[in-house]
Parts: structure tokens; C-alpha cells; sequence
């Protein structure tokens, strides 16, 4: 056994923790869980709006998790600028 859950149906992101980056100022790390309707849904995740102290809390959250703020978090997919795996931001 792998340990990995296959999920049928889901896309590759799905059940990794990532950095969403907006087109906006917002930052949002979490578990991208799927794309539905035109929504991102994450679970677990946490935001930040300050582009100029990101890098930091990106540090920050890399050390020591994610910081919960929100259990379930959903935003357009189109304000979606780029994601890549909180262990390569």
C-alpha cells in the first residue's frame, strides 16, 4: 500500500496544500479540494493581503503549518493567477 487516496474525478491538485496567488493582493495557502461551478473550494486555509511581508509568511507557514482561519474557503477560479506547492513557494 502507498498511503496515497486515489479520488476519481478530482483534478491533480486535489488534497495538496498550495499557494493560491491572486490577481489581486491576496495570498491564500491551503488544501485545494476542487474546482466546481467556476469556484475554488480549499479546506484548512489560511490568507494574507500584504504582498510586501508575503514572502515571510510564506516562510512562516512553511516552518510551522498553516494557521487555520477559515475550515472551508471557496473563491472564483478566475482570480486565480498562480498556484505552486507551499514546499516550493
Amino acid at each position: 500500500m502507498s498511503g496515497f487516496v486515489f479520488h476519481p474525478g478530482h483534478d491533480d491538485w486535489h488534497g495538496q496544500t498550495v499557494v493560491v496567488f491572486t490577481r489581486g493582493a491576496r495570498t491564500i495557502v491551503g488544501r485545494w479540494d476542487a474546482v466546481n461551478g467556476g469556484e475554488l473550494l480549499m479546506r484548512d486555509a489560511a490568507v494574507h493581503e500584504e504582498p510586501a511581508t508575503r514572502e515571510a509568511w510564506l516562510a512562516e507557514l512553511r516552518q510551522y503549518g498553516v494557521p487555520v482561519q477559515h475550515r472551508v474557503l471557496t473563491l472564483p477560479h478566475a482570480e486565480v493567477e498562480r498556484v505552486v506547492r507551499l514546499r516550493e513557494a
